[in-house]
């Protein structure tokens, strides 16, 4: 009778034992569903803010291009800089930036031996004259530039100070150039000589549009992007007088180029030529817009454009940490 008892002592203890550690496991997972349900509900929450953010970008740049469709200046509401909204328990911090206040990278994708058009060596120069204005000696800055057309060009045929294949193939990591034209400003880094110090220092001052001209706005350029507008002249109009026009435009930005032209002391627009005109405008069709939420370290940056019927269309999406 006693070992019977004390055989069914230890059953029930260790039936206890199994259910107690069942128990525990079955908390544990708990737990971790909850968690990850929670932070995956959070993750949702995070995006619908961000898209919330966006379309109000959206909606600022569509309601500034109905006051005023033939003029894109900083003194209208998208130009507002790290503009917070209170919105429930977040509070969401916009920057809209002007994409035309920026030279095109994908402009360079003219150049034609074969059939040498002016305007694309205007661009060839603009570029090769920005290098240079970043202390980039005239040699190596037309061997970048002659690199870049190589990447953007659809043959297979070197320039004599380009690079195509068999360059990049005997790189460590070997890869090929693009051979079309650029999706996102990082390639860049990706071409032959562009260096990491080149590219942090050409960032503020270049950009990638799916556009094969150059169209300046000289309404939205700020201080620091006075080495752009110098080279667009050819470095003939000196960095510190480029960086006074941007700083003494009328408040409300230029209404023509030819009014911008006439405000420039000191400018040689006829040694650029009358593809220095054709470079300019005082309109934006492009735009980007960085929206965080603070105190969390997502970010959603958005490429809009502007249609010829004025609505705002969402040409990309990017997300990531905040810097």
């Amino acid at each position: 009778m006693k070992n019977q008892r004390g055989m069914a002592l230890l059953v029930v203890l260790l039936l206890l034992s199994a259910m107690t550690l069942l128990a525990s496991q079955m908390t544990v997972r708990y737990r971790q569903m909850w968690q990850r349900s929670h932070t995956l509900l959070t993750q949702l929450q995070m995006r619908e803010y961000l898209l919330g953010g966006e379309a109000f970008a959206a909606r600022v740049l569509y309601q500034d291009s109905i006051d005023s469709p033939q003029i894109t200046s900083r003194a209208q509401y998208w130009a507002s800089q790290q503009t917070v909204w209170p919105i429930d328990e977040v509070s969401l911090r916009a920057e809209i930036r002007d994409e035309q206040a920026c030279f095109n990278l994908n402009s360079l994708q003219n150049r034609d031996a074969k059939n040498p058009d002016i305007l694309a060596q205007y661009y060839e120069n603009v570029f090769v004259s920005l290098l240079e204005g970043l202390e980039v000696d005239n040699l190596r800055a037309r061997q970048l530039t002659a690199a870049v057309e190589d990447w953007l060009d659809a043959n297979r045929d070197a320039q004599i100070l380009g690079a195509e294949d068999n360059e990049y193939m005997a790189l460590n990591p070997p890869y090929l150039p693009a051979n079309q034209p650029m999706q996102h400003l990082s390639e860049l880094r990706a071409v032959k000589g562009i260096d990491g110090a080149l590219y942090q220092a050409l960032r503020p001052l270049i950009c990638v549009l799916p556009e094969r001209t150059l169209a300046v706005n000289i309404n939205t350029l700020l201080d620091h992007q006075a080495p752009l507008l110098s080279a667009l002249f050819l470095n003939t109009l000196p960095v510190q007088t480029a960086r006074d026009l941007i700083k003494h435009r009328p408040a409300q930005g230029f209404k023509t180029v030819d009014e911008f032209l006439a405000f420039a002391p000191g400018a040689n627009e006829h040694l650029a030529g009358a593809e220095l005109t054709r470079s300019l405008t005082v309109n934006s069709d492009y735009f980007a817009s960085s929206i965080t939420i603070e105190n969390q370290p997502s970010q959603l940056t958005s490429h809009f454009y502007r249609t010829s019927a004025r609505k705002v269309v969402v040409r990309s999406r990017e997300t990531g940490m905040t810097p």
